[in-house]
């Protein structure tokens, strides 16, 4: 008895072999993919771009905040943040590094009135220096010691005036070296109160 050619049976196997063979191929590419050229990536609100360790911890985050602005977060080899870049709460733009402990070290943006600032931080996340623009709209450099109080004040006065101010370790000012109210130089000596003792200045 002749035996007929099935051809539908043949097509369910080949489309079926076909269908494993595409299976264990994108797998393989998924598993060992290399270069990728595109000519744009779109990704939704909630969505970011990770970059992994071999570890499958975060190496590099890309990603959008709630409020609309964009942030790029490179992490140590712990997992832990390193340094974060783009936009802050208030929609300036900023850069923040982090030590070895996740704790912020360096502090460079634009403050809540518009102006630029460097700020650096003890291993405490307290002030240690700040450089950048007072909330007057003057430059200005401020030092603190341990306990967050201010040591040095060198900068632009709220009349436009420059000046240098010195405290003692309790916050109390100490001396103080620059224009007086007469627009002419003033040097000012002051108790460990901050109460003043002498000053010289030209009429």
């Amino acid at each position: 008895m002749k035996k007929q050619f099935d051809v539908k049976s043949m097509l369910i196997g080949v489309l079926a072999t076909l269908l494993i063979m595409s299976l264990f191929s994108a797998k393989q590419i998924e598993e060992e993919m290399g270069a990728l050229s595109v000519s744009s990536i779109t990704i939704r609100p909630g969505g970011g771009l990770r970059i992994l360790s071999q570890a499958g911890e975060n190496t590099v985050l890309i990603s959008g905040t709630n409020q609309g602005g964009g942030t790029i977060e490179l992490n140590n080899a712990l997992g832990g943040t390193s340094a974060k870049f783009g936009a802050s709460e208030d929609g300036q733009g900023g850069f923040v590094a982090y030590n070895q402990e996740g704790k912020k070290s360096v502090q460079i943006g634009t403050g809540q009135r518009g102006g630029g600032f460097i700020r650096t931080f003890d291993k405490n996340e307290s002030s240690s220096i700040y450089l950048g623009t007072s909330e007057k709209g003057g430059g200005q450099l401020t030092t603190y010691n341990e306990v967050g109080n201010e040591t040095v004040f060198l900068g632009t006065g709220t009349v436009g005036n420059g000046f240098l101010r010195t405290a003692n370790e309790y916050g109390k000012m100490s001396a103080y070296l620059g224009t007086g109210t007469s627009s002419a130089g003033m040097v000012l000596l002051c108790d460990r109160d901050g109460n003043t003792q002498w000053v010289e200045k030209v009429d």
